[in-house]
């Protein structure tokens, strides 16, 4: 699903206003999130240290547009939004300590700015943020209840998904279904949560509701496919080739080894299961010469288009509004952006 570079363009920067317009509702949300937040050091700081690192806000943008397709209104589901991105900084929060990712949004991560422990401490204070966003919204008891559900299946789908991934950095003979059935776990499942969230909010039909989580699954991958490919061009406000040297078996990897010689697949494994301190520049350049060889980006870049068709079907079901084209046009997103 490859769009023409004026269209793209024109699309890139709809969307960054769309998203930009999503976080200035957003951002009275989460700075009362850190009132809440006592002022010990380094807790409170390290809280609104992460927050006013920003992010892309696509989840909450998908939560709030889900919504208006049913309701008309994007700020009913605000209160939501911020508990999907409170969510989200704990997950980043964790996920950068299980990495030993140091920078985070071009900036450090925050366990290492706080040390380890006060990094997993700050990472868990965001869970109890989120469930405070959704208690005092303005939402129903019925429908508070509905969406910790929604939380809680999502979340549990969420970590098997992470223990697949981790799993994975130890299999030297990872296939396409692997890193698939992983994907639709870790990120579908969460743009799922924030998408099926915002739907239950707007007041979505069970069938609906049904659609939307596809949709959000298959655009998941495409998203997560996009990431594995923007760290080969050093676009995520991190070292280029973190994914390297942290081993990950992303779709790029996978189908590397697949096209290279069986020499050039030891050498390959050899470098992704070293530890991370111990690759260097060159063993990265190697794996990104291989990549070119091998097509392994324009192939990751195939898949990531192939999953948002997939994605894109499954709002069929679903009436024509402004906010069913602004999805549709989040998805192309994904699949289109540079970082």
């Amino acid at each position: 699903m490859q769009l023409a570079p004026p269209v793209r363009k024109l699309l890139s920067k709809e969307i960054e206003e769309y998203l930009l317009e999503v976080d200035r509702h957003l951002h009275p949300y989460m700075l009362k999130a850190t009132k809440k937040v006592p002022d010990v050091h380094p807790l409170h700081e390290g809280v609104a240290f992460q927050i006013n690192t920003g992010g892309k806000r696509v989840r909450a943008a998908l939560s709030v547009t889900a919504c208006a397709m049913f309701c008309g209104s994007m700020m009913r589901a605000m209160n939501f939004a911020a508990t999907i991105e409170h969510l989200q900084n704990f997950m980043l929060d964790h996920d950068d300590i299980a990495d030993g990712d140091e920078e985070r949004r071009a900036r450090e991560s925050i366990w290492k700015k706080y040390g380890i422990a006060h990094g997993i401490n700050i990472g868990d204070v965001f869970i109890t943020l989120g469930a405070h966003s959704i208690l005092e919204s303005p939402y129903t008891p019925m429908l508070k209840l509905r969406l910790i559900e929604a939380v809680c299946e999502f979340g549990i789908e969420i970590a098997e998904g992470q223990t697949l991934d981790i799993n994975l950095k130890t299999n030297d003979h990872p296939v396409y279904e692997d890193y698939i059935n992983c994907t639709r776990k870790k990120t579908g499942a969460f743009l799922a949560m924030a998408t099926v969230g915002g739907a239950l909010i707007g007041g979505a039909h069970k069938k609906h509701l049904h659609a939307l989580r596809e949709f959000a699954i298959a655009a998941g991958v495409a998203f997560q496919v996009k990431d594995d490919v923007i760290d080969y061009t050093g676009a995520k406000g991190r070292s280029r080739g973190s994914d390297i040297r942290e081993g990950k078996r992303t779709l790029l990897i996978i189908h590397a080894a697949e096209n290279c010689t069986s020499l050039e697949r030891r050498k390959l494994f050899r470098i992704l299961n070293r530890h991370r301190d111990s690759t260097t520049e060159d063993d990265i350049l190697w794996v990104f010469d291989l990549f070119n060889r091998t097509g392994a980006v324009d192939y990751a870049e195939s898949v990531a288009g192939n999953m948002i068709s997939e994605s894109v079907e499954n709002l069929s079901l679903i009436p024509d509004s402004e906010a069913r084209q602004m999805l549709l046009k989040i998805s192309s997103f994904i699949c289109q952006r540079t970082r």
